[in-house]
């Protein structure tokens, strides 16, 4: 009766090997095996811990759909049977059926990014009640990719800095490797390269040393998509071409996350055609794609080089149904660059006034966002590096832009918030209402105060009465 279990987890060791090499198809037959034979057996635990491993080879073999439905019913029996282990590890891992840095590549298999917190800060609480420091520290990497993806830096910095330090501490090489790759495309977010630059390359040696090609691919991609943006193609390409042949496959997220930078690369060199047919090789191929279940991230991609093929009213329809699902998600990172992409798109056919809308909510999201960035010199260069890709303001506004300079320079959340201080509500009150985090409330309150140069919230209630702020409301 022996034998069959120890067969299952010879199965499941050999699975995970396969997937370490990136042979993900591999590894789902060698774990599917593995759970046959546990449900054969009636072996529960074995059963759910299968159930995990078979969610992450779908998850890194590009399937998010499958993958989390593994994960759902790992969670439902771990959670059955008490084993807090397991149920912290299925938890974090759900975090990646999101539009995540390291997944936007694929078919979300989450509605909005905010649906992914609550699992994920489930099993942060459960891992610290246990005392489990890796899954603690790989909770805090799930939680940091789930929040920069919001634009919520503050809480993603602080989240991802925790899980580099008990990584270190632990001497965990892997759970190093995704810190600093998580860290890195927070920072390639904030446009602050250096270092986003410096992480990477941090992340792709740690990968080198545990021999993972997954995560090999994975921080490639990354690290060439900061060179490009710097300018250095030659050195992004070389980069790729050391790691990923040409004539590699697009299947698992590591190999897409490569072949996504060879498509900017591209666009970059001034040869459109070649990023279209990447970026439509990545389409293609993707799982469970469909009209109502795009990659906004590779639209955004495709819909540049349809604009630079003079292909105007492609270039529109799938910009614009990039921009429906990103706000649907709630990943402001990503929508206002899709905004700016649609304003330079609608300026090469001189429509005016749709170009300033979209570029005027650019700079509103980009002004909310930054507004949620601790450090004080990462602040300014977001603005600065972000702003310098805005046409320069204009004499006249458009309705929104013309609100915010009557009212102080606040931007529309910040007068809200205003609105809403004037009315009596403390900041845990206005954050339930705006359905954002008390930390996020407690940046736009300071930076209000800063912008106003008042040193009071009473004096904030009184200017927003004054100025009209309450009544306009009302």
């Amino acid at each position: 009766m022996g034998q069959p279990p120890m067969l299952a987890r010879s199965l499941n060791r050999v699975g995970n090997w396969h997937l370490n090499v990136e042979e993900p198809l591999e590894a789902l037959q060698c774990h599917q095996e593995a759970l046959a034979i546990f449900q054969q057996l009636n072996d529960p635990h074995g059963i759910a811990e299968t159930l995990d491993l078979l969610g992450m080879a779908s998850y890194l073999g590009g399937d998010l759909v499958q993958g989390t439905r593994y994960y759902e019913q790992a969670v439902t029996l771990f959670r059955q049977l008490d084993d807090r282990v397991g149920l912290t590890s299925s938890l974090a891992s759900l975090a990646l059926r999101g539009a995540l840095s390291i997944t936007n590549t694929m078919v979300s298999a989450a509605t909005t990014l905010a649906e992914l917190l609550p699992d994920v800060e489930m099993a942060l609480k459960i891992a610290r009640e246990i005392g489990q420091r890796s899954g603690e520290t790989y909770a805090l990497y799930q939680l940091g990719l789930c929040l920069s993806a919001q634009g919520e830096y503050r809480r993603a910095l602080d989240a991802l800095q925790q899980s580099l330090l008990i990584a270190e501490e632990l001497e965990h090489r892997q759970w190093m490797v995704t810190a600093h790759l998580a860290s890195g495309a927070l920072y390639l977010d904030l446009l602050f390269l250096p270092m986003a630059q410096q992480h990477l390359e941090q992340a792709l040696r740690l990968s080198h040393e545990i021999g993972s090609r997954h995560w090999i691919h994975t921080t490639a991609g990354s690290l060439a998509s900061i060179c490009i943006l710097q300018g250095e193609l030659v050195r992004a390409e070389s980069i790729l071409d050391a790691e990923l042949s040409e004539d590699a496959p697009v299947q698992t997220l590591g190999q897409r996350m490569a072949w996504l930078a060879r498509a900017e690369l591209a666009l970059a060199r001034g040869d459109p055609n070649l990023t279209l047919q990447i970026t439509d090789r990545l389409s293609t191929s993707a799982a469970n794609v469909s009209a109502q279940r795009g990659i906004p991230r590779l639209s955004k991609l495709r819909g540049e080089a349809l604009a630079a093929l003079h292909q105007a009213a492609e270039a529109e329809t799938v910009l614009r149904s990039a921009q429906e699902i990103t706000t649907a998600q709630g990943a402001r990172p990503l929508l206002w660059r899709i905004c700016v992409a649609l304003g330079n798109l609608y300026q090469t056919q001189s429509r005016e006034a749709e170009a300033e809308r979209a570029f005027s909510t650019a700079r509103t999201i980009i002004e909310e966002l930054a507004a949620n960035i601790p450090d004080e010199q990462v602040q300014e260069h977001f603005l600065r590096e972000s702003s310098a890709l805005l046409p320069r303001t204009r004499a006249i506004f458009s309705p929104r832009r013309a609100a915010k300079q009557a009212f102080g320079g606040l931007t529309e959340r910040e007068r809200e918030v205003a609105v809403l201080i004037a009315k009596g509500k403390s900041n845990r009150e206005i954050a339930d209402q705006l359905v954002v985090s008390y930390r996020t409330i407690e940046t736009h309150v300071g930076t209000i105060l800063s912008k106003l140069a008042f040193s009071s919230r009473a004096q904030i209630a009184v200017w927003a009465v004054e100025i009209g702020l309450v009544k306009q409301a009302e």
